[in-house]
């Protein structure tokens, strides 16, 4: 069964892809999307079993980055927290296609290992995962917090951020068991040191799930990364930093000729 992955465009010029996070759809990039439509054009993606795509089952993470492959035009992608997963697999798989990855508060390898310390404990994505069998909206509002912890504007981040999801639609539960599954398991550092293509990587200074510390970890895992720390954000910078996040994006898609 094909995927149905429903996107919006908004913006003429240069393409640039959107990709939301776990939990997440792609209303999420709202507040962004004016800034960057009058010099871009802007897809946002909803991932599958997230706000209006549909979610096929048996479909692994590479099939449901195939069929993103399919729909998304030629462009650079960010991809946000989770998204950042499937953006870096989207330039992995089609770097002629998908020539500049920027990576927005995202790990490469979510989860605590031996060799990998600057990240959260597997049990915190175990935990949720228990959580979505009980009760799916309160773990959800849980994530949401988690989210904003450590930012000054918390409270109106948090309400800002449930509205946008209630706005672009509840994802699956299916969708959402598989997607604790992939940050639970997934470690893409293998994929990220061979990256043909430039990479951006913005961090949060209060991030408590993508913490900043791994700023120095990115250069050892890809030294021509480049890297950008956001004081007093959090995981969301895009909304709490809205103007910052929409410049450093800008900067990097530019192209060269009109710098």
């Amino acid at each position: 069964m094909q995927q149905q992955i429903q996107c919006y465009q908004q913006g003429f010029g240069e393409p640039v892809t959107l990709i939301h996070g776990w939990g997440m759809n792609s209303a999420v990039f709202e507040p962004l999307v004016p800034l960057l439509a009058s010099q871009y054009e802007v897809i946002r993606v909803d991932l599958p079993g997230y706000g209006q795509s549909g979610w096929v089952k048996d479909a692994d993470f590479d099939a449901q980055v195939e069929a993103l492959a399919q729909v998304l035009p030629d462009s650079a992608v960010l991809g946000w927290s989770m998204g950042g997963l499937y953006a870096l697999r989207l330039s992995t798989l089609y770097p002629e296609r998908f020539k500049k990855l920027m990576l927005l508060s995202c790990n490469p390898c979510f989860v605590q290992r031996k060799n990998w310390l600057t990240a959260v404990e597997a049990a915190v994505f175990s935990e949720f995962s228990k959580q979505l069998e009980g009760d799916f909206r309160a773990t959800i509002r849980r994530f949401l917090g988690l989210q904003v912890r450590g930012s000054a504007q918390a409270r109106q981040l948090i309400r800002k951020i449930a509205e946008l999801l209630m706005q672009g639609g509840v994802p699956s539960s299916e969708a959402m068991k598989f997607g604790l599954e992939l940050l639970l398991r997934h470690d893409a550092r293998e994929e990220l040191a061979a990256q043909e293509v430039p990479v951006l990587a913005i961090l949060g200074q209060h991030d408590t799930l993508v913490p900043v510390t791994l700023a120095p970890q990115l250069h050892r895992v890809n030294p021509s990364i480049r890297v950008e720390c956001l004081a007093h954000a959090a995981h969301a910078p895009f909304l709490s930093h809205t103007d910052k996040v929409a410049d450093l994006i800008s900067e990097f898609i530019k192209p060269a000729t009109t710098r």
